[in-house]
């Protein structure tokens, strides 16, 4: 499965050209909807409030789910507890940044995204 992932974000660096921040959301989509399929949660993430959407009529709006930095921030915590995840976060990030990723940038980028005040 994960080569199946691998294989579809080098597609999706090559048809985004230069274009960062296109391939940079495509592959987080791809990464968090992977890590959604593992059952990775955090604070009742995703899985937990999807289910709850579904049985109740419009407990919180899609921007909910739409949002890149709450996005962002499970893609990384979710790199942090499943190699795979890891291994994909991995793979994309020398795309789009200069430097290669290890644990110390995912708590770099999930500590920013707190300063930001994001949560779940």
């Amino acid at each position: 499965m994960k080569s199946h992932i691998i294989s579809l974000l080098s597609e999706y660096a090559a048809e985004s050209g230069d274009n960062t921040d296109q391939f940079f959301h495509n592959a987080m989509e791809l990464i968090r909807a992977e890590a959604i399929e593992k059952g990775i949660q955090f604070d009742g993430y995703f899985r937990a409030k999807w289910e709850l959407e579904a049985e109740n009529v419009m407990t919180f709006d899609s921007e909910y789910f739409e949002d890149p930095y709450k996005r962002n921030l499970y893609v990384y915590l979710s790199a942090l507890v499943n190699q795979d995840i890891y291994e994909m976060l991995e793979y994309i990030w020398p795309f789009v940044n200069d430097e290669d990723l290890d644990e110390n940038i995912i708590h770099r980028e999930i500590y920013l995204l707190k300063e930001k005040d994001v949560k779940f």
